[in-house]
């Protein structure tokens, strides 16, 4: 594994707001046991109100939103069938003890469910299933292509891809794959603008297909307890931000690249 991968990995892991925001505490905790009462007990309080903020339902909803709205939900059309499906990469726990659908994780788990439909929906369209082992006994793709067969698709309709390691190797690994075929890109629809940008920037135009939306808001009145601050909202949070982040490393390599 690449040492500007894992870098890449180490300093995204950090910039997530628990870890960010739990350093920036600590470092006003710090300046506290120094006498800087001022300086320390702003850090704490910025870091304790962002936490808090970022753990409630309408702040985490309106973080991840603009990125889940960039892409419409694809609409079936059998008079115009797709000729790939391609279902990127997640998460995973290759644990043999656990049955097949809980080795994968949330994102994993609902865009495999969602190629497999779409699979069903297409079925002269070949599966591609991407993404590697990270550490585990068996890839995202491997595990992909299990669940796939378990749930009915042949094994001749799957092609699988265990060594891309994120999605700017995905897309540079599919885009040959693809290439004058109709195809459909499948991930969770917060991660979509980044592997679309990813994926037409190798020179391929697949067309979206997001899955697993979280910004959902009911037609309900909601009660005041759901404006609380919980676990899950903060998970939304931090996956809006760690899409931010990507988009933003993305325009930061472009704009070097573009430099004569």
């Amino acid at each position: 594994m690449g040492t500007m991968f894992l870098a890449k990995k180490w300093l995204g892991s950090l910039l997530l707001p628990l870890p960010l925001l739990l350093i920036l505490g600590f470092f006003g905790l710090i300046m506290l046991a120094r006498q800087h009462r001022r300086s320390g007990s702003a850090l704490i309080l910025l870091s304790l109100t962002a936490l808090l903020l970022l753990s409630t339902r309408p702040v985490a909803n309106r973080l991840i939103a603009p990125l889940e709205s960039q892409f419409p939900p694809h609409v079936i059309d059998i008079d115009s069938p797709v000729q790939d499906i391609i279902v990127l990469g997640a998460a995973q726990v290759a644990d043999l003890s656990l049955p097949l659908l809980s080795q994968l994780g949330n994102a994993g788990l609902i865009r495999i469910t969602e190629g497999v439909r779409l699979a069903h929906v297409y079925p002269e369209a070949r599966m591609i299933v991407s993404g590697y082992a990270g550490g585990e006994g068996r890839s995202s793709a491997e595990l992909y292509g299990a669940v796939a067969q378990a749930l009915g698709i042949a094994s001749n309709r799957l092609l699988m891809l265990p060594e891309p390691k994120d999605t700017a190797e995905e897309a540079a690994a599919i885009t040959p794959l693809i290439a004058g075929r109709r195809a459909l890109l499948v991930t969770s629809a917060s991660h979509m603008p980044r592997a679309m940008t990813l994926f037409e920037s190798e020179g391929a135009q697949p067309r979206a297909a997001p899955v697993g939306h979280h910004a959902k808001e009911s037609n309900a009145a909601l009660p005041l307890y759901t404006y609380l601050p919980r676990g899950r909202y903060l998970e939304r949070s931090e996956i809006a931000w760690h899409e931010y982040l990507g988009l933003g490393w993305q325009a930061l390599r472009a704009a070097g690249s573009s430099r004569p």
